[in-house]
């Protein structure tokens, strides 16, 4: 029964935390914003390592604060031995770990009871103890609001709001104070009176006496005095250490240039609390405690999907913490505390035959958490086009390590690519020669993709048409033409992206709102619209990536995701052929074979082939660790080089560190030359030799 009632209250809990992630899915989608879920993991890996250190010792800080008010709080039983620390200790860890397992902080309950095993205490002053903290927490946030409300560099929506907050408060306070002194000890003189000649009422009005009489033992003590000191050092260390986790992850990858002020800050993560706080069957409060931090920041004026994103890294990173704490300290109380007959008894008892009713709610909590896990992945799928919220930060050089690279003999040439290390996404080119650098766009808005003309004279390039548009995005952008030898830029198409070349280099190719592949006449300035979704073979509903038109212009090469998610080839008589998963499928030079990314190789990426289109893959490069996430490969004209784009483990294309390589084609893989040492994002490369 026992296992039963914890599967139950486990489905319930992921349940109830998924449809809750699934609403603010939702809200954030009507926001017209996107969730960059991706960016979770990556700003969970990218937390300094010294931060981690730092937040650990807080929590380590924290822990130690609260047994000792703990201790306080429980010893002022007259004649009783005092408690011992480290018993105390090791519960208070575990306290930690589970008070968010269950919702309106019913998890203190387990507190209650390991500390009654641990450390012998009565679960009237565990009950006791835990009431009055949870006060104190309450009463502590008092002047922190009032001084928010008076504090002239907080902002006008935060400080309107504190004051009633206060008020609020306040009163919460007051009717607690209430019911923990006169209405407690009034409920069980009234108790006693009416339960004179009711002989089951005995032990619980003496139980509830036992908690009145260890309640006005504390305050009799003078003890309060002493917990409320001790709770204002745990709430500065508790907030001081998620803020400094908050803003760790808002200066991590892809959310760099975001601001917000502290006080806000704080007034979301206390929002926070109160959400976990609520009677929300949840999961480690994942949900509800989102909701309340990023109800509070959009309050404040915060983006939703910018507040939510944070909020759970900063969630996620805390509960990891706390878990592995918590989770070492519970095999030490069941190493320190006592074990025997009564215990095996108890348990023993708890084991009884299968009931009906409780696998009839357990199906029920199985079938919500699949109803829940589907509208999860439902929403997850509908802001799947992972966006960062801003540009990547411009990273650091490492120039100094570029002195190592050697060229190939008799390499001549250069590559172009699109990186941010100048502050936002431009157009750069490195002269193979010296790995002389220089930029060949300087714009506020991204420009992505360049693809050399067949003569080497003009670029290609995708421009945004807002400063910072995601490459997920296929639709807010334009192509445009740079003329290489005056620096004019001319603009060829609104509203397309994806740009390449004919081979005689007289027209340019391009994707259009993700949904048509057109040919523009460079000469004319007339459109063509060769393929499109729903058309010619191409299945409804899907978006085309990357497009590559064959030399012969008989055969499209595309990666498709929407309604169906592969990379396929394309003929003249609408056939579609799938050569696999994975992306970037590109037509190498004379139509000899396609070659595209897929799974695979040392860290999950690498570039594959198929002879003319046909016949099985083959694996053809896999770069060596560290970088060895292979994107944006592209050979030269004469299929001598491939240039392409790694990573050391992140993945977003225009977010993570790719550092541009370069090939010789048929050379060992750890032959492959590494042209770029920079910490900022560099992608979508290609080369001209001469």
């Amino acid at each position: 029964m026992v296992v039963r009632r914890s599967l139950l209250r486990l489905m319930t809990g992921m349940a109830s935390s998924l449809l809750l992630m699934a609403g603010l899915m939702y809200l954030v989608e009507r926001t017209g914003s996107e969730v960059n879920l991706a960016m979770v993991f990556e700003s969970l890996k990218a937390i300094p390592p010294e931060v981690l250190w730092l937040y650990t010792l807080i929590v380590i800080a924290n822990t130690l604060a609260r047994a000792v008010r703990y201790r306080v709080l429980v010893d002022t039983r007259t004649g009783a031995p005092k408690t011992r620390f480290v018993p105390l200790l090791v519960v208070t860890a575990v306290r930690n770990m589970v008070v968010d397992l269950l919702p309106a902080r019913i998890g203190e309950l387990v507190f209650v009871g390991m500390l009654k095993r641990a450390c012998a205490t009565p679960v009237a002053s565990g009950l006791a103890a835990v009431a009055l903290s949870l006060l104190l927490d309450i009463v502590v946030l008092i002047p922190v609001l009032v001084g928010v409300t008076l504090l002239p560099l907080t902002g006008p929506a935060l400080r309107e709001g504190s004051l009633p907050a206060a008020l609020l408060v306040t009163l919460l306070s007051v009717f607690a104070v209430f019911v923990l002194w006169p209405g407690l000890r009034v409920l069980v003189r009234w108790f006693q009176t009416i339960g004179a000649d009711r002989p089951w009422m005995r032990r619980p009005v003496a139980f509830l006496a036992d908690i009145s009489d260890a309640l006005n033992q504390c305050r009799h003590a003078g003890t309060l005095g002493r917990a409320l000191a001790i709770t204002v050092v745990i709430r500065v260390l508790k907030y001081g250490g998620l803020v400094l986790l908050f803003f760790a992850v808002l200066s991590g990858p892809g959310l760099q240039g975001s601001t917000a002020a502290v006080t806000d800050v704080v007034a979301a993560l206390v929002a926070s609390e109160v959400g976990a706080s609520l009677p929300i069957p949840t999961l480690m409060s994942f949900g509800a405690y989102e909701a309340g931090g990023a109800a509070a920041l959009g309050l404040l004026g915060y983006p939703l999907a910018l507040a939510l994103l944070v909020l759970l890294t900063v969630h996620i990173a805390s509960q990891i913490l706390d878990y592995a704490i918590g989770g070492i300290c519970l095999v030490v109380f069941f190493l320190i505390s006592p074990s025997g007959a009564d215990h095996r008894r108890r348990e023993n008892a708890s084991v009884s035959a299968p009931s009906g009713g409780r696998w009839g709610h357990a199906g029920l909590a199985a079938l919500a958490l699949v109803l829940a896990a589907g509208l999860l992945v439902y929403q997850l799928d509908r802001v799947r086009s992972v966006r960062s919220q801003v540009a990547p930060p411009a990273g650091a050089s490492t120039t100094p390590q570029a002195a190592s690279v050697k060229m190939p003999n008799g390499v001549q040439g250069w590559v172009v690519w699109s990186s941010n290390r100048y502050g936002n996404h431009d157009i750069l080119r490195m002269r193979l020669q010296d790995r002389h650098i220089s930029p060949l766009t300087d714009h506020p808005h991204t420009e992505t993709f360049p693809r050399i003309s067949p003569d080497g004279r003009a670029i290609v390039f995708m421009r945004s048409r807002q400063p910072w548009v995601s490459l997920r995005d296929l639709v807010n952008w334009d192509v445009y033409l740079l003329d290489l030898k005056t620096g004019r830029e001319h603009l060829l198409a609104e509203y397309a992206g994806a740009p390449t070349w004919s081979t005689d280099g007289k027209s340019v190719f391009f994707q259009r709102r993700g949904v048509e592949f057109v040919e523009r006449d460079l000469s004319t300035g007339k459109e063509r619209v060769l393929f499109r979704s729903a058309e010619k073979g191409l299945p409804a509903g899907v978006t085309l990536y990357e497009p590559s038109l064959s030399a012969d212009r008989k055969q499209l090469a595309v990666t498709l995701r929407g309604s169906r998610r592969m990379t396929a080839i394309l003929d003249a008589t609408g056939t579609l052929r799938e050569t696999g998963d994975g992306c970037h499928l590109t037509w190498a030079p004379e139509d000899r074979f396609v070659y595209w990314i897929s799974k695979g190789g040392v860290m999950q990426n690498q570039v594959y082939r198929r002879e003319g289109g046909g016949g099985a893959a083959v694996p053809w490069l896999d770069l060596p660790a560290p970088f060895s996430h292979e994107y944006f490969p592209k050979l030269n004209r004469d299929g001598r080089y491939l240039v392409l784009g790694a990573s050391a483990g992140g993945h977003e294309h225009d977010v993570a560190d790719y550092e541009i390589f370069l090939w010789p084609v048929g050379e060992p893989a750890d032959q492959a030359l590494r042209l770029t040492f920079h910490s900022g994002n560099d992608n979508w490369p290609d080369i001209f030799t001469e």
